[in-house]
């Protein structure tokens, strides 16, 4: 089965599971033939051997995952451009890139920038100003989110304190730029859904999200 006719099979067979035989014919007859339910979006990362490797370029990312893959949507890796967060020309050339071929940028996965729940508030306020300039990029390629992470050593209820500040911080930061800080449960205290939930939940912005 082609890729393109499995993810139209898995949308119809995913939406009959909510709807009624009828509603789900409906939706069914609003899809041109080989239109997929939903869009797939191709994270960075999933070709980070390759990237490491230099077996690949950071700025044939986009072509790659609609050329080889038939991908319209991507998610990049701050990894893979670190120290270009503010050369604007290499943003430049990123962004025509992708949008020369139709490719939607969604959101930039964020690593290596400090601890956002570290305990030590110089430190926290330290990583979470060398997010900035992430928010800034992701607006400017027209991103809808920035992924970080809620890091912190220290007790559980130590860590989230220390990250409803920092979080709080920097999605207000990102607020003016209508961009998301999406939070993933990606080890330490994050992995808890209920320590991460409890943090969210306290951050009370819409732009704040556990992901």
């Amino acid at each position: 089965m082609k890729r393109r006719d499995f993810l139209t099979s898995a949308g119809y067979t995913t939406l009959s599971l909510g709807l009624s035989g009828t509603a789900c014919s409906s939706a069914r007859s609003t899809l041109t033939k080989g239109q997929s339910f939903f869009e797939v979006s191709l994270a960075q990362w999933s070709l980070h051997k390759a990237l490491f490797a230099k077996e690949m370029d950071n700025l044939d990312f986009a072509a790659r995952a609609k050329n080889e893959f038939g991908i319209q949507n991507i998610e990049y890796v701050n990894q893979f451009f670190k120290d270009k967060a503010k050369d604007k020309d290499y943003l430049r050339e990123m962004d025509n890139r992708a949008k020369d071929l139709g490719v939607k940028q969604l959101l930039i996965m964020i690593d290596g920038e400090g601890g956002l729940g570290d305990i030590d508030s110089k430190q926290r306020k330290m990583a979470v100003e060398n997010h900035y300039k992430w928010v800034e990029a992701a607006k400017f390629f027209g991103c809808h989110s920035i992924r970080v992470n809620a890091f912190g050593v220290g007790s559980a209820q130590d860590v989230q304190q220390a990250a409803i500040d920092g979080l709080g911080s920097l999605a207000l930061f990102a607020k003016d730029f209508d961009i998301n800080v999406l939070v993933e449960n990606h080890g330490g205290y994050s992995s808890d859904g209920k320590w991460l939930a409890g943090a969210m939940s306290q951050i009370n912005l819409k732009n704040s999200l556990g992901w």
